[in-house]
């Protein structure tokens, strides 16, 4: 079958370089592709506007198309998806990724140019879809899809367990697309050395075994590992096929186990591979010989989600961790030698009041006096809470009201309070969790008045504008 891959145009629907390669999509075309079917890749962030794109997937004149996105861009992805079907009315169009998976029923409902859902890991998904050849009765045997049937109803197959042996799967097929046109700045931990910098995202182990309410994987799936051979020969082709010097290594959790982490790692320094990488990872019980093998094996950067400082917040989002251990962490990675060590803080959690604010920027501090200049000079506040589907945060916005029960995560949408100096543009058309005790409104006065040293520039700049945001969206242009 001919196949198009299609990347999501930003929320804005504006061309943009600034971002990561795609590494779905590039695996689900390396699998298509091994089965021998014919696979295209439209670059959409690149293009911008959906109908531009919509002209380049026709140009190919595929037979399935299939795309993903992120919540915060859907409703661009959306403008894309009706584009397409204009331009290819007899394509079968397939999406996949957590927004859709999470929000099948709603986006089959909502938008009718979609044809199918995959939920959850989609490779072995897709490629029995395309063996079926698209036929809607083939449908109901394959497992992990969403769909309608003869009768426009919505249904859904069993769920598809998680692959576990990852390392069957096929090296990403990059060459559908170009990671050396992305940007470095996709990264707010990407500081190089020089200038010329290819950076590409890598998953060395798939899903997370933690609960936290904020986050789409609030189901705890088991971790599977790539073996560290097999991670280090993506990285190594990366290398010094396209000339990728940077990284960022994708995992929920790189330290979720050592052993695999230090195995990857000892792999990179035999083999002499020379690049500059970062991660996140969970900030518990951290191997400090880890964590210098890392640092040795090129680690420059390492992001933890505080998230907060008083342990009653880290309680109420099911974080799994306690204050003590991001103190003795920040210990572990100031000793290490890595250069630079991101913590942010997400402001008005369930469980959050005006004191736990207080509290939590307090401790920032004293992590930032343990890690001295590892310290990435950032505001320690980052977000107020959004809302995905899929997420605890979810659950709670519809019990407490916040979100209406007819609520469409795949229809327009617009945050009611955009207006507050704390939300960027960019997650505008995202809901944000407000608890019924602590208005997001108070928490932005209290920010502005106990904490503006706090604030980095940009968030100061939308402090004073906060009067003409209101203005405008007041009036419908905001």
């Amino acid at each position: 079958m001919r196949i198009c891959l299609v990347s999501s145009p930003r929320y804005n629907c504006k061309p943009t370089h600034k971002s990561l390669p795609p590494l779905g999509l590039a695996t689900l075309g390396a699998v298509a592709l091994q089965a021998g079917h014919e696979v295209v890749g439209v670059e959409g962030v690149f293009v911008g506007h959906p109908r531009k794109i919509a002209a380049e997937v026709a140009a190919s004149n595929p037979e399935v198309v299939g795309t993903n996105t992120v919540t915060q861009d859907r409703l661009a992805s959306i403008a894309t998806i009706r584009e397409i079907r204009k331009a290819c009315p007899d394509a079968l169009i397939v999406v996949g990724g957590a927004h859709y998976s999470c929000s099948a029923q709603d986006a089959l409902e909502s938008v009718p140019e979609i044809d199918v859902v995959v939920c959850g890991e989609g490779e072995q998904t897709f490629l029995e879809l395309l063996e079926a050849g698209g036929d809607p009765k083939a449908l109901s045997g394959i497992a992990g899809l969403a769909y309608r049937d003869g009768s426009g109803q919505f249904c859904m197959t069993e769920k598809r367990d998680p692959i576990m042996d990852i390392t069957t799967l096929p090296r990403p097929a990059w060459e559908l697309f170009s990671p050396q046109a992305y940007s470095a700045k996709a990264s707010q931990l990407a500081k190089g050395r020089n200038g010329a910098m290819v950076v590409a995202g890598v998953m060395t182990s798939r899903g997370c075994p933690q609960r936290c309410v904020f986050c789409a994987n609030a189901n705890p799936t088991r971790v599977r590992y790539i073996e560290p051979t097999a991670a280090v020969d993506q990285i190594e082709w990366l290398r010094e096929t396209l000339g990728v010097s940077n990284l960022d290594i994708l995992d929920d959790d790189f330290l979720t186990s050592d052993n695999h982490a230090a195995a990857v790692c000892e792999e990179m320094l035999r083999r002499n591979v020379k690049v500059d990488w970062w991660c996140g990872a969970r900030a518990k019980n951290l191997n400090p010989d880890v964590l210098k093998l890392m640092r040795r094996a090129g680690c420059r950067s390492i992001a933890f989600g505080v998230e907060t400082g008083t342990d009653e917040v880290l309680r109420a989002i099911r974080k799994g961790t306690t204050t003590d251990d991001y103190r003795k962490a920040m210990h572990v990675a100031a000793d290490s030698g890595i250069e630079q060590v991101g913590l942010c803080l997400i402001i008005g959690l369930p469980g959050e009041t005006l004191d736990t604010i207080d509290r939590s920027l307090q401790f920032l501090d004293e992590l930032r006096d343990i890690l001295g200049p590892a310290w990435i000079r950032e505001s320690a506040i980052g977000q107020l809470p959004l809302v995905y589907p899929g997420t605890g945060l979810e659950s709670m916005s519809y019990e407490e009201g916040y979100l209406p029960k007819d609520f469409s995560w795949n229809s327009p949408y617009l945050e009611p309070q955009r207006a507050l100096p704390l939300i960027n543009h960019r997650y505008k058309t995202v809901p944000h969790y407000q608890s019924p005790s602590l208005p997001l409104e108070s928490i932005c006065r209290h920010l502005g008045k106990h904490h503006w040293d706090r604030l980095t520039h940009g968030r100061r700049r939308r402090y004073r504008r906060q009067p003409l945001r209101k203005l405008l969206t007041k009036i419908g242009l905001a």
